[in-house]
Order: C-alpha cells, then sequence, then structure tokens
C-alpha cells in the first residue's frame, strides 16, 4: 500500500462552494496597456511633432544662410544670374524651404560700391512652429546673413525683395 501524499493540492485552486468570493470583473488589470498608451500617445507624438518641427527650423536657417552666401557671391562680382528681375528676387527664388513665409532677400553696401567695401546680404524668413493653428504668438524670424568684399564697383541696386 502507497502513502498518501503529504502536501495538499487543492490549497492552489480556488475554493468550492458557497465560501467562494465573488470578484467584480473591474477589479482586474485587464486594459491596463490600453489606458496606459492612451495617457502616453499624445505626449510621445508632441514630442515627435516637436523634434521634426525643429529640424525643419535648423534646415531653414542653414538654407537661409546658403541662399545668403550665394547672392554676396554674386554681388562681389557684380553679376546677376537672373534673365530678368533684380538679384534680390532671383535669390528670392533659391529659398526651397516650405517651412518659411514672408521670405525677405536685403543687399546693403554700408561704405559704398567702391572695390573693397563690404556687402551684406540679409535673408529673412518666419517659421511657424505649429502650422495648423496659424497663431502669430508660434513663430520664429529665422534669418541668414553673409558679408563679402566686393571685387568689383558694382552695379546692382541695393535694397530689399518684394
Amino acid at each position: 500500500m502507497t502513502a498518501a501524499p503529504s502536501h495538499n493540492f487543492r490549497k492552489h485552486l480556488p475554493p468550492l462552494g458557497p465560501a467562494r468570493r465573488i470578484v467584480p470583473a473591474w477589479t482586474g488589470e485587464r486594459g491596463a496597456a490600453l489606458v496606459e498608451l492612451a495617457l502616453i500617445l499624445p505626449i510621445a507624438l508632441l514630442v515627435l511633432f516637436g523634434i521634426a518641427q525643429f529640424g525643419l527650423a535648423l534646415n531653414s536657417a542653414s538654407d537661409e544662410t546658403h541662399v545668403a552666401n550665394e547672392v554676396a557671391r554674386y554681388a562681389t562680382v557684380n553679376q546677376n544670374p537672373a534673365s530678368s528681375g533684380s538679384l534680390q528676387e532671383w535669390g528670392k527664388t533659391q529659398i526651397d524651404s516650405k517651412a518659411l513665409t514672408g521670405e525677405k532677400v536685403c543687399i546693403a553696401f554700408p561704405n559704398g560700391k567702391e572695390l573693397g567695401n563690404a556687402v551684406e546680404v540679409t535673408v529673412k524668413g518666419t517659421i511657424n512652429w505649429i502650422p495648423i493653428l496659424k497663431l502669430k504668438a508660434s513663430t520664429t524670424s529665422v534669418e541668414g546673413k553673409a558679408v563679402m568684399r566686393l571685387e568689383a564697383k558694382s552695379t546692382l541696386a541695393a535694397g530689399c525683395s518684394t
């Protein structure tokens, strides 16, 4: 004859009969992940959107500086690559950032147009951080600037693009 096992397998099972406790369905952890996702997702999307907008702003600033350098170089050698129109208008067409609005290209000769004097080119635009809302408070002015010395006497007109 074999001896009965000394441990009780029944202790791991819920009680039987009227001693069984009724547990409401909402006390479990089922669905907790969905609630956590609903709390975290808006914050994560806001951070992701902010990173993307910041990258666009940096790209726009770099683009404006590049255009200012290019326009300043043409101004130093007294050339206009545009078939018609001013150098400022041509420079405005070279800005390829869709994140900017109100772009303006300005050329100035602070010490005159003589050989060796400086030419200053400034490219300005505005970036809207929350483009859906179109609020004035959510805009930032972005500027690129270049200063070079004239290598030829300039006949170009100083001023800003329209």
